[in-house]
């Protein structure tokens, strides 16, 4: 019995694909701050968490918390291993980008007593628009031409790097609009004393903004597409979707 017991500890990580007696490396993730259901916790737990812990689990992922806009210097400055939440827009610089491993579905936002009209992208220019930072590259080629420097909805659009002062920033003026995740939204807005009751969510056909990861080294980049892609084949990205309330729209596995 005490045999067919250790062949059985012997046999099942090597059914998962996992070694059996290396000791696991130190992983330091580039992470955004809390906005669940992505990241909660102090990084402890939400999809974008889980997602990259399944995916690599040969490492001991360590994730450091910092704004959007300075997940994008971190591996650049010897801070991380890794960063979550890139778009690869083609530069270079010695980071090896992962397939895409999270999608965000985005919404117009803007307080109902204002009664604002959103039927496309062009009916944004105008208002006060907050969005994270980089998103005048995430959005489709029309954002980008709107809401770029010196574009048509430039002068009143402004990028900020935390989600919760996004909302933050929401709420103090009158005339805003704000794209984003409508989950991260809900989270804020209600621990800042808001109900969605207050606001029209507009669907304004944006793009759902599909991120990567940037790697140091190719070695943990292959590792990291094959744990997603064993997440997609198994059902579990659908299922961690599921978990978190998160739309099947942002399946990136399709």
């Amino acid at each position: 019995m005490r045999n067919k017991t250790l062949k059985l500890l012997v046999l099942f990580p090597l059914l998962l694909g996992l070694p059996l007696f290396a000791n696991a490396s130190e992983l330091k993730v580039a992470i955004a701050n809390d906005a669940p259901p992505y990241v909660a916790d102090n990084a402890k737990s939400g999809l974008e968490v889980e997602i990259i812990q399944l995916a690599l689990p040969g490492y001991s992922i360590k994730f450091l918390q910092m704004g959007w806009g300075e997940i994008q210097d971190a591996i650049k400055n010897g801070m991380a291993d890794a960063e979550t939440n890139v778009y690869d827009h083609g530069e270079t610089g010695g980071h090896y980008f992962s397939n895409n491993y999270v999608g965000f579905v985005n919404y117009a936002i803007s307080r109902k007593s204002e009664d604002i009209k959103i039927d496309n992208v062009n009916d944004l220019v105008g208002h006060h628009v907050i969005a994270w930072k980089g998103a005048h590259l995430d959005l489709g080629p029309e954002f980008e031409r709107l809401f770029s420097p010196g574009g048509a909805g430039s002068k009143n659009y402004v990028e900020i790097q935390d989600s919760r002062d996004q909302v933050r920033d929401f709420w103090k003026n009158k005339d805003s609009i704000a794209i984003i995740d409508k989950n991260i939204f809900a989270h804020f807005s209600m621990n800042q004393g808001h109900s969605m009751d207050e606001v029209d969510t507009h669907k304004v056909f944006l793009p759902v903004s599909k991120f990567k990861m940037a790697f140091k080294d190719e070695k943990t980049r292959d590792e990291f597409n094959k744990g997603l892609t064993r997440l997609c084949s198994t059902g579990e990205y659908a299922r961690l979707l599921r978990k978190y309330g998160i739309p099947e729209k942002a399946n990136i596995c399709k």
